[in-house]
């Protein structure tokens, strides 16, 4: 129903929508991992070490971080360093697992197209030898690509330099701004949010992962009753600018949102719609998109854009050179503008609690087009599967793709059997 997707109905509509999604998610998910194993168990994982195959499911090579499963070091222990099918050695770091006093292994992998790949983990930790950079400070991160900074009290972004280009890409970023927002469930009339009711100040910052593969930082911060925890990753021989977002949103008739204000000037803000993009204008009111946003204009004259992917985020608004993304909204649940608010009946109030999200940072050189923007933004939300394999022969090869493009300009979106016959069918 449209009101459920538009986030405009009732309280007890969202739990009907959840148990029902709920359980068809629960049927992908076993239908994928019975095809997963369907794989798995014909390929020969008999070599030395516990086996993980790691599975893409696009239709394009990608070079991703993965993390191992806690299951990866039964038998051979929490210290162990990780192989390829061809007996080379894979970068991989120890970090915070999901518990207290657990940890998990993050490894790079080049995955071929709509495949699998076999990788092996054998006890005792070997270290990779690296020429690229990868530094951190007590408010900063930086690689070969990008330098990040934060400031101690804000916790906002006060500088992201390209450091091959010598540009400075923001003049603040990841400022996250509670704005008064009286309207009703709909919004009904208003365009636009832009008066601030505050701002999330930091109450820590601090390095949290350092090693081989990555670096990452953490900032906690507050406004009122509100509480986030923002994590910012960089790699050492990956350009990706990663970074994932809980919030623990207390707040009432305010809207959140999370901005970045550019150097770019003359810039063109574009939206991903089904199937293709929208250029609409920068003039701050509120519109939809999927899973990116881009600003391309000029910095110092050259060309150059930003770009910021999400994986569960559908509003955003440009004005001028300032790019920001609508994280919450806190009405009442479906309250209409004709309906009278009793602010002593205490209606149940929306998107309350704890929120996770993910995003990606995107700064280029070139218009969007000539990017990986929409590939990426697939890889943030269609993540590769690892899967641990038991020992055994088997007849597959270690490495191993079904389907792929090499034009960067075609995009793949679906793949599937004909209901007559035995085609297969490619949009």
């Amino acid at each position: 129903f449209h009101d459920i997707l538009a986030g405009t109905s009732l309280e007890t509509s969202y739990e009907d929508s959840r148990d029902q999604l709920g359980a068809a998610r629960h049927r992908a998910d076993v239908i994928a991992n019975q095809a997963i194993q369907s794989i798995a168990r014909n390929i020969d994982t008999s070599a030395e070490g516990n086996t993980i195959v790691a599975f893409n499911p696009l239709p394009w090579p990608m070079k991703v971080p993965l993390i191992a499963p806690p299951l990866t070091e039964r038998c051979i222990g929490r210290e162990y360093h990780i192989v390829n099918e061809q007996e080379e050695l894979i970068p991989s770091q120890e970090i915070r697992g999901e518990r207290i006093d657990h940890r998990r292994r993050i490894f790079m992998a080049q995955l071929p197209a709509m495949g699998y790949r076999v990788f092996h983990a054998r006890s005792e930790e070997r270290k990779y030898k690296f020429t690229l950079a990868l530094n951190h400070g007590s408010n900063f991160i930086e690689n070969m690509w990008w330098r990040i900074e934060f400031d101690q009290n804000t916790g906002q972004i006060t500088r992201l330099y390209d450091i091959n280009l010598k540009l400075e890409v923001l003049q603040s970023g990841h400022i996250l701004a509670a704005l008064v927002d009286a309207s009703d469930t709909w919004s009904h009339e208003v365009k636009e949010y832009r008066v601030e009711a505050g701002r999330f100040r930091a109450k820590d910052i601090r390095i949290v992962e350092a090693g081989e593969v990555c670096v990452t930082l953490r900032v906690i911060s507050n406004y009122d009753k509100s509480e986030a925890i923002t994590e910012y990753t960089l790699y050492r021989d990956l350009d990706h600018i990663d970074c994932s977002l809980r919030v623990n949103w207390q707040q009432q008739y305010q809207t959140l949102k999370l901005g970045f204000e550019t150097n770019i000037t003359g810039g063109v803000a574009t939206y991903e719609v089904p199937y293709g993009y929208q250029e609409r204008g920068s003039n701050g009111e509120e519109e939809p998109g999927q899973q990116w946003f881009d600003l391309t204009g000029t910095i110092e004259g050259r060309t150059y854009g930003f770009a910021v992917l999400n994986d569960c985020k559908y509003g955003f608004d440009v004005r001028d050179n300032i790019m920001r993304i609508t994280l919450l909204r806190s009405p009442a649940y479906a309250h209409h503008d004709n309906g009278r608010y009793e602010a002593d009946a205490c209606w149940p109030i929306m998107d309350q609690g704890w929120h996770k999200m993910k995003f990606a940072l995107v700064p280029h050189a070139c218009d969007w087009r000539g990017t990986r923007i929409v590939k990426r933004a697939w890889e943030l939300n269609a993540p590769p599967v690892v899967h641990v394999e038991s020992a055994h022969p088997g007849n597959n090869k270690l490495q191993a793709g079904l389907l792929g493009t090499e034009s960067d300009n075609v995009l793949l979106s679906v793949i599937k059997c004909s209901e007559d016959g035995e085609d297969i069918i490619i949009r």
